[in-house]
């Protein structure tokens, strides 16, 4: 990595050998250096033009590079060698600055939905109040008096989750900012481990259909029976149904496309981002049948609007509707998600194939195996001769 010069029994002096020189080169009118450096090749941006003043810029760079070369003092990150970035008042750049512009740009590459978008903002008011230090001064030690303070505050899964947007938010960070080159977050992820939790008990049968005949029957929320019928018979997920218009079935009312989702009052993909289209029961036909002709709707109306117009809000629906309906009922209250939970694991139960209720419900396949594997029937695959 060295040459040296001189005689025997003198003082050597350290030289930066030709592989180790540095160049300045006009790139499109810029200025950048390039060298190489234990066999990787280097570039970096002086943020100059290609002119006078720009060059002696950039020899200051390049002789301030060559000089930790030749020390053993390289900064392989570059970061000791980019222009520092500031936050708007001209400072060091915040940890609550930083994390604020990551959601930004999280947003931008995202289009992150209105549930994502709260969890980042929990993130932003605790780093507000409780780390609004410069963040190049964020230690291990720092980060995990940071996740103490959220254990304090939260559960441990809530904790973990913040914990995975910090770490999320260095990584992104990492050759941009001035930050630790170690992510002092990642440590503080592995370090929780979240009590396990019972697994959601579905409705049985009884339940179920003692839950579709409550709603029907009700003076005041008969209004969601369609809706709460629909969830029984498809495993839907909330936000689909909510967002469900009369386009989105076929004529004869046998299949229907689920593409959109509601959430908050914003209409999106669905979660995993992608499109089917389920097959309907008879018993799901018959009642968007006589919902049809008893509405007439218009193509873009919703299927399943709420009293007044308009989506359902998931959160109105389970503390006006729902709970009261399941209390009346004597019914252990499970969150409405539990339809779906209901749906998915009677259909396995009663003999579908896991791959083919993936598809229909919108479930990843393996994920779905692993969480019901317990209400598959296992059966030998060999054929007897």
């Amino acid at each position: 990595m060295w040459a040296v010069k001189g005689c025997l029994g003198c003082k050597f002096t350290p030289i930066l050998t030709p592989d180790m020189k540095v160049t300045i080169e006009n790139h499109n009118g810029r200025l950048r250096l390039r060298w190489l450096f234990e066999g990787k090749r280097y570039t970096l941006g002086c943020g100059v033009p290609a002119n006078p003043t720009g060059m002696a810029i950039a020899k200051i760079k390049k002789a301030e590079i060559e000089r930790d070369l030749l020390n053993g003092y390289f900064d392989p990150t570059l970061l000791r060698y980019k222009p520092r970035t500031l936050s708007k008042n001209g400072t060091e750049i915040s940890v609550p600055e930083l994390f604020k512009r990551f959601t930004q740009a999280m947003q931008r590459e995202k289009n992150l939905a209105a549930g994502s978008l709260r969890r980042y903002s929990c993130v932003q008011a605790h780093l507000q109040k409780q780390l609004d230090v410069p963040a190049p001064t964020v230690s291990e030690r720092k980060a995990g008096n940071f996740a103490a303070y959220l254990l304090e505050q939260t559960s441990a899964v809530t904790a973990k989750s913040y914990l995975y947007l910090l770490s999320a938010c260095w990584d992104w960070a990492k050759g941009e900012y001035h930050i630790a080159p170690d992510n002092p977050w990642t440590p503080q992820v592995q370090r929780i481990k979240p009590q396990p939790r019972q697994k959601l008990k579905p409705f049985t049968t009884a339940e179920a259909r003692a839950i579709l005949v409550g709603f029907k029957s009700d003076r005041y929320y008969r209004h969601y029976y369609p809706f709460v019928a629909f969830l029984f018979g498809t495993g839907c997920r909330i936000g689909e149904a909510a967002g469900l218009k009369w386009k989105h079935l076929s004529e004869n009312f046998q299949t229907v496309w689920i593409g959109e989702s509601v959430s908050r009052g914003t209409r999106k993909s669905t979660k995993t981002r992608k499109a089917r289209t389920i097959l309907l029961g008879s018993a799901v036909q018959s009642m968007l049948k006589e919902l049809y002709m008893l509405v007439r709707p218009q193509p873009e109306d919703l299927v399943f609007p709420a009293p007044k117009g308009g989506p359902i809000s998931d959160r109105l629906f389970n503390r006006r509707a729902w709970r009261k309906v399941l209390e009346k009922l004597n019914i252990p209250y499970r969150k409405p998600y539990g339809m779906r939970h209901t749906a998915i694991s009677h259909a396995l139960a009663n003999g579908a194939h896991h791959i083919q209720v993936a598809e229909q419900t919108g479930h990843d396949p393996r994920v779905l195996y692993q969480s019901y594997a317990s209400v598959i029937e296992q059966k030998s695959v060999f054929v007897e001769f």
